[in-house]
């Protein structure tokens, strides 16, 4: 758990107050539940898993939101539902599930739990759908076998109840449980900031990539965009790296990895302005990883605004809509960095920390 010498401040400035105190650093959690509205709960199988975010608006109803897919490997569900031509506005959750194709299913779970909670597009006679857009990823922490178990739609009503707002579980779990970054253990990561006019951006990332989010000698490749001290304890793995050799990535094939990531703002946009973000905040994973959105990626980005400030209240709306397109593409490439470090070796693959231990000492988080 990460702790903010700031964190008793937190709830007012969530409300607007004193955001100049806040400025230009990590929220009290440094998670996308800094949000809010957002909330967050994971199902942790043996070796893959799904995580589950959940968005209300101020009302408690969902919220707009927009998506890019641009790895060549893609498996979702209703991602087409949020292009800005089409009707629905409104998203309840979105899920990023390890289990692959199969993994589809731990969106009718999700469903179950939001339906059961009467939360979902109103269709008459008091019933709903829940609008639950959903991408997949393919586990790689196996050892060359299949998953010993998949999310199924027991796994999403698992985590749909489990989810809340706090300190966000990291590494190892949920959509990260069988994640492989290049060649070391890759995970769930989370990071957030706090702009000066008050917006709030978080990002949440499973890191299971073809390309490696580190270079020739170690060196995580986004660890300098940390904000303040939020890196302070990683140090190069330079001299390291001369001494043990970087594994060498798993090699790439069609349907074979994904970075999934969900990123949400406390501003009020419409599906076209989220999918422009949305654009903007993968140039993260790209910053991050590389290569990134391969032919075998199911890289995909979804983007929320739970409307806790009006757009038309900070500036124009084109300039707000960059501003925050840019905050989002810092925070997607933090919360990669966040993934690594708190990932754990397993049987199949190293971590991070493990390879490179004087590079990643304990206390970054």
């Amino acid at each position: 758990m990460r702790s903010r010498p700031l964190r008793s401040a937190a709830v007012p400035l969530l409300f607007g107050l004193a955001v100049s105190a806040w400025a230009q650093v990590p929220g009290p959690n440094n998670a996308i539940t800094d949000v809010p509205g957002i909330s967050v709960g994971h199902f942790t199988g043996n070796e893959s898993g799904a995580t589950v975010v959940l968005a209300a608006g101020p009302t408690g109803a969902g919220v707009p939101g927009g998506v890019t897919q641009r790895g060549g490997s893609p498996g979702t569900r209703e991602t087409d539902l949020m292009r800005p031509d089409n009707l629905v506005e409104a998203m309840n959750s979105i899920v990023i599930t390890g289990g692959g194709s199969f993994g589809l299913a731990v969106a009718s779970g999700v469903m179950r739990c939001l339906e059961s909670r009467g939360v979902g597009f109103p269709v008459g006679g008091g019933n709903v759908v829940p609008i639950v857009p959903t991408a997949v990823t393919f586990d790689r922490a196996t050892c060359n076998r299949p998953a010993a178990s998949r999310p199924d739609f027991t796994a999403g009503m698992q985590a749909c109840l489990s989810a809340a707002g706090g300190p966000v579980a990291m590494g190892n779990v949920g959509a990260g449980t069988g994640a492989v970054a290049g060649g070391l253990k890759g995970g769930l990561g989370t990071a957030s900031v706090v702009l000066p006019n008050g917006i709030i951006v978080g990002a949440l990332v499973a890191v299971n990539s073809e390309g490696a989010p580190y270079d020739a000698d170690g060196d995580l490749l986004a660890a300098s965009l940390g904000l303040g001290r939020e890196f302070r304890t990683l140090t190069k793995a330079e001299s390291e790296g001369r001494k043990r050799r970087v594994p060498a990535s798993l090699p790439g094939a069609p349907l074979s990895s994904g970075t999934l990531a969900v990123v949400a703002t406390n501003v009020q946009i419409n599906k076209s302005q989220a999918t422009k973000i949305a654009e903007m905040a993968d140039d993260g994973v790209a910053r991050a990883v590389h290569p990134a959105h391969t032919p075998g990626d199911s890289d995909t980005l979804f983007v929320l605004g739970t409307a806790r400030l009006a757009v038309t209240t900070l500036g124009e709306e084109s300039a707000v809509v960059t501003q925050i397109g840019a905050a989002a593409s810092q925070a997607v490439s933090r919360a990669i960095v966040h993934a690594m470090l708190a990932a754990r070796s397993t049987e199949c693959r190293p971590s991070y920390c493990d390879t490179f231990p004087s590079a990643c000492r304990r206390g970054d988080r």
